[in-house]
């Protein structure tokens, strides 16, 4: 499902109305009918009290086409228009001239006195106040508006978008409208799925508005839910090394968790060969941890860190491997990060930076940019930030673009992890993962989420689908694990719990297991 920016969304209705001659009359009833379908669905219409705040834009539009249709069923609308009438423009006149014909109270310039006694009758609100136009901080009246009708505890529709949530970034805009449902129409777009405009928007109820499939789903739309591939199948005559064979360079004096964790969770995904080169006074220690690795100890410098002198060595064993991670508590040792450098630059195979590695190549695309085979980075807000140059701040306010501009520069697989993970590809596509939740913001979760695409690699998936389905398995992991244990002191180690069983019931159920995901979004 392609998911569209603010302006390639005004982009679609231009196109249905020019080159497909839909006037824009029949968009807004569509948009104002699958609305009210979702009400009668969701809430029921008879008999029940409606407050429609209108803005004075399209959205605005929208709502009056939904005041008459609720009239129509039975429902009492009263419409609240924020801002003068004399605003009204195109469609959503003619639909507020509509509507002065049927026995509507229309409320213009309405003072918070009224809202709150209005309120305090009324069953459902609609907000049709902004929709996804937003692109400056809500101030004034209308964030006075926002904060009342939150608190009046009374359940908010939103058109399109809840108002206050940047469709572009899913950012809060100063304040904004927490809505139970949202009627999103033509295309989902960023901010219906972004945190935190993800849980502003509540369900999520798409309608195409009778667009052509041309449009929404045009080659010219990048950003993308992820829907995962299955699994290949394994191979019943197979043997460990048919599995994968997965190299992980990890490990410094501080950092015994992180080797354990992104090593293990290849196995725990299903990879049949793990070893771990870590510097070689941690071996005892690691090896009672996690007694399935094949150990290669590392000479280690003053720091007990993975030494330069490895390099060869390392060149060596990664030609025997199918994937490398490295990164995961390699230190920031500047003897350990030229040796990061040197050998991202010259490996072969596929590999996987996470952590410190990440820190080493920030700022040298150069190093990752000329390689055959794309390197996967797998950073956190803090390292992205490192990567790109943006601020966390930036970063939160343009995350497509960044991560999209970022992934080009370093002609990598970029994982910018968090709650509804971004995956940026080289060539501008951008993928949308909706598994997981907050108990995945835990220490060592991203070493397993390393682990989990290493060994989906290493059983044949090619690189973007071992991406894409590692960062969906990571995540719907955290999301057994949470459903068990809670999310609350949550662990990596129930993470690498839960594994097995996630990855059971993607192979075995893939098509309930998946749509149960895709659940979020209702199509109308």
């Amino acid at each position: 499902m392609k998911i569209v920016t603010v302006s390639q969304a005004s982009e679609m209705d231009k196109i249905a109305i020019e080159d497909y001659s839909i006037p824009e009359a029949i968009l807004m009833e569509n948009a104002a009918a699958a609305a009210c379908k979702v009400i009668k669905d969701k809430y029921t219409i008879e008999d029940n009290n409606f407050i429609i705040l209108c803005g004075t834009g399209n959205n605005g539009g929208d709502g009056l086409a939904l005041a008459r249709l609720l009239y129509s069923e039975g429902g009492a609308p009263l419409v609240l228009l924020h801002g003068d009438e004399s605003r009204l423009f195109g469609t959503a006149r003619e639909n507020y001239k509509i509507l002065q014909n049927f026995p509507i109270e229309i409320l213009a310039q309405f003072s918070l006195e009224t809202l709150s006694r209005e309120l305090e009758e009324t069953d459902i609100i609609i907000d049709a106040l902004l929709g996804t136009g937003l692109s400056r901080e809500i101030t004034g009246s209308l964030k006075e508006i926002v904060n009342v009708v939150n608190s009046s505890a009374k359940p908010i529709f939103s058109l399109d978008i809840p108002t206050g949530i940047n469709g572009n970034t899913g950012q809060v805009m100063g304040a904004a409208l927490k809505a139970q449902a949202t009627a999103v129409f033509g295309a989902l777009k960023p901010g219906n799925l972004l945190y935190p405009g993800f849980s502003f928007n509540g369900e999520l109820y798409l309608s195409r508005i009778s667009f052509p499939p041309e449009i929404y789903d045009s080659d010219s739309f990048q950003t993308k839910l992820d829907d995962c591939p299955p699994l290949p199948p394994r191979d019943d005559g197979g043997y460990k090394k048919t599995f994968g064979d997965i190299l992980t360079i990890s490990g410094a004096s501080t950092y015994y968790g992180a080797p354990v964790f992104a090593a293990s969770a290849v196995l725990k995904s299903g990879g049949g060969y793990s070893r771990l080169a870590a510097p070689q006074s941690m071996i005892p220690v690691l090896a009672a941890k996690f007694p399935e690795a094949v150990f290669i100890p590392m000479d280690e410098t003053d720091h007990f860190s993975i030494a330069l002198s490895n390099f060869t060595q390392l060149t060596e064993e990664a030609e025997r491997s199918d994937a490398v991670i490295i990164g995961p508590g390699l230190s920031l040792n500047h003897e350990t990060a030229q040796l990061i450098c040197e050998f991202v630059q010259s490996c072969k195979k596929c590999v996987i930076i996470d952590g410190d590695g990440l820190s080493a190549i920030a700022g040298k695309p150069e190093l990752v940019s000329h390689r055959q085979t794309p390197a996967i980075l797998t950073p956190h807000l803090g390292e992205m930030s490192r990567l790109s140059a943006y601020s966390v701040a930036e970063i939160n306010k343009n995350p497509i673009s960044i991560l999209r501009d970022c992934s080009e520069k370093y002609n990598s697989i970029i994982v910018l992890k968090g709650a509804h993970s971004l995956i940026g590809l080289p060539d501008g596509s951008v993928f949308i993962n909706t598994s997981g939740n907050s108990g995945l913001g835990t220490a060592g979760s991203g070493d397993i989420l390393t682990g989990i695409i290493a060994a989906f690699y290493g059983l044949g998936l090619g690189v973007t689908e071992s991406v894409r389905c590692g960062v969906f398995i990571h995540g719907a992991a955290g999301d057994l694990a949470a459903e068990a244990l809670g999310k609350d002191g949550m662990t990596a180690s129930d993470i690498l719990k839960f594994l097995p069983m996630t990855i059971k019931r993607y192979r075995e159920e893939y098509d309930l297991f998946i749509s149960s995901y895709k659940k979020i979004i209702h199509t109308v």
